[in-house]
Formats: C-alpha cells, structure tokens, sequence
C-alpha cells in the first residue's frame, strides 16, 4: 500500500498501489511514502477521554482488563484511586 496525498482535498491516506496513477482512482494522488515508512515515523492519534462520574467498584464488562474506558477514570481491574479529584464545580461557601 502507498501512503498518499490528495492534491485536491489536501487529505493524507492509505491507498492500493494499483490507484496510483489511474486515471480515476489516482489522478489526484502525490505518492507521499510506503505505508510501513510511514507507519514507523507517525504518532498515534491522541483521544479526547469523556467526561464521567468516578465509579468506585466498576465491572469489566468486554473482559479486556479496563475499567471506565474512555474516560479521565480508565484504570486497570481491581485498581482504584485513593483520593478522588475535586469536583469541577464551585462549591458554595457555607456561612452560619
């Protein structure tokens, strides 16, 4: 597979070698590199976690050894945080 350069959209994507240069598939494509070339020099796309409530004894549901997958509170199994993170909320003051 080729590692590939839309010239029109600007998008950057993994292609068939046999698009290159077709006069459909590939005539807007800029051969940019092979896909292992690139695959080795490219970080992994970094995830946005979701915003949860922190679950104290959460289940592992799809048995993968995560719990809370996703969120700010991913962990593995059977671990827990001993203090929790306060609230992003303001809290009021309690004045008597």
């Amino acid at each position: 597979m080729a590692f590939v350069k839309n010239l029109r959209t600007g998008k950057v994507a993994n292609v068939p070698d046999h698009y290159i240069g077709h006069p459909v598939l590939g005539k807007d494509l800029e051969v940019i590199g092979e896909t292992t070339d690139v695959l080795e020099t490219q970080a992994a796309p970094k995830t946005k976690k979701k915003k949860a409530d922190y679950i104290p004894n959460p289940v592992d549901a799809d048995g993968d050894g995560l719990v809370q997958e996703g969120t700010e509170w991913e962990r593995p199994v059977g671990s827990d945080l001993e203090e929790q993170p306060a609230p992003e909320t303001q809290t009021e003051n309690n004045e008597e």
